[in-house]
């Protein structure tokens, strides 16, 4: 095979397992009651609690891209059907985390479990050096994935704004 067809395979083997990932998410959400944007909240909470880094509702609005009103009622929304609980720091009462609740924890355990299972054994197919490769490649994709949303949020240069100069009659 080519390179530069591996390099689109590759691609849209990425692609494809972006959708396929997502169809999962959205159906764990439908199931339990999850809009796209609950699901998205649950997983990025879930992710902080998993790495034990302390999730504010400010954080989370940054990360999900919403008004901090959206995202007081996502927790909310979460909150009331037992997903999430909000913590207050106790030495800066004005600071509240977000935690993830033994009752999500399980819910996701029972539905996710059987895709650890067979991903552990597609990963037990490779070399640990393999795998230090594979994974190098999806941090280094995820960067630039990172890159391009951050330069998505960047102001559009005015001369991008302008028309184009008219060249002839």
């Amino acid at each position: 095979m080519e390179e530069i067809d591996l390099r689109r395979n590759i691609i849209n083997a990425i692609r494809g397992m972006s959708l396929d990932g997502q169809r999962v998410a959205d159906t764990f959400a439908h199931r339990h009651g999850l809009n796209n944007t609950d699901m998205r909240a649950l997983t990025l909470i879930m992710e902080a609690e998993l790495k034990h880094e302390a999730l504010t509702a400010g954080r989370l609005s940054a990360k999900l891209g919403t008004s901090t009103g959206a995202t007081t009622a996502v927790i909310d929304r979460l909150e009331r059907i037992g997903h999430v609980h909000r913590n207050r720091d106790h030495a800066d009462r004005r600071k509240v985390t977000l935690h993830f609740e033994p009752l999500a924890m399980q819910l996701a355990g029972a539905y996710f479990g059987p895709l650890g299972a067979l991903t552990d054994e597609v990963m037990n197919r490779y070399t640990t050096e393999e795998l230090a490769t594979v994974h190098r490649f999806m941090e280094d994709m995820r960067s630039a994935y990172a890159a391009h949303q951050a330069a998505l949020a960047d102001p559009v240069p005015p001369a991008a704004t302008e028309p184009a100069e008219q060249h002839g009659p």
